[in-house]
């Protein structure tokens, strides 16, 4: 239901609808992805002494803070900028899959319009969300890329299937999106936690080659 301007009733965020805030849960989240990722990482080092040489010559190279570096800017911008926009979007109730909301201009002596959002049924609501799983995956492509790369350095093989997995989990989200806001929910969170779990490599490797050095 919207108001007289068209603006939802309530967010899909609503605390009403959830025992904790919104931001407590996307916090939490992010954190067990986080840890989930530096578990792997410590079981495939431990197991494979091939990558241990490969750290060895991060830190004989001192380039282990460059890869700390990239999850630490990775998570500046989910824990900040993605937190801000979260917060914002459920303040002003303005649900997925529309990023704006435009004022249609009358002078001040005229009846106000209602905003401007997407359309959100029929085929023209089905591309409105194709496009937008299109975005969400340009928003995570460039960590996905400087993740593989760095992280594909030391661990190689784990690296491509993480990258892999990361993908078709992707294109799920994307038809699942294209049918329903809700249809993106899956892919999108399995592909995080894959995304943590390869960011996990990289910060491992970095840590551990500047504890060598």
């Amino acid at each position: 239901k919207e108001d007289a301007l068209g603006i939802p009733l309530k967010s899909e965020f609503d605390e009403a609808k959830m025992p904790v805030s919104v931001e407590f849960i996307f916090t939490v989240s992010i954190l067990v992805f986080m840890v989930v990722g530096q578990v792997i990482a410590w079981i495939l080092y431990s197991a494979v002494p091939a990558y241990q040489s490969k750290i060895a010559f991060l830190a004989a190279n001192d380039l282990g803070w460059i890869y700390i570096g990239l999850p630490l800017i990775h998570r500046a911008m989910t824990f900040g900028i993605t937190r801000n926009l979260v917060s914002a979007r459920q303040a002003a109730k303005i649900n997925v899959p529309d990023q704006q909301v435009y004022k249609v201009y009358t002078k001040p002596t005229e009846p106000k319009l209602g905003y401007v959002l997407m359309e959100k049924e029929g085929v023209l609501g089905r591309f409105n969300r194709a496009q937008r799983a299109l975005q969400n995956y340009l928003e995570v492509a460039p960590f996905l890329l400087a993740f593989f790369l760095a992280g594909g350095f030391v661990f190689p093989f784990p690296a491509f299937c993480l990258a892999i997995l990361f993908s078709l989990a992707r294109i799920a989200s994307a038809i699942g999106y294209t049918h329903s806001p809700e249809g993106r929910m899956a892919g999108n969170m399995f592909s995080m936690l894959l995304l943590a779990i390869l960011e996990g490599l990289v910060f491992f490797s970095g840590w551990n080659a500047v504890l060598a050095q």
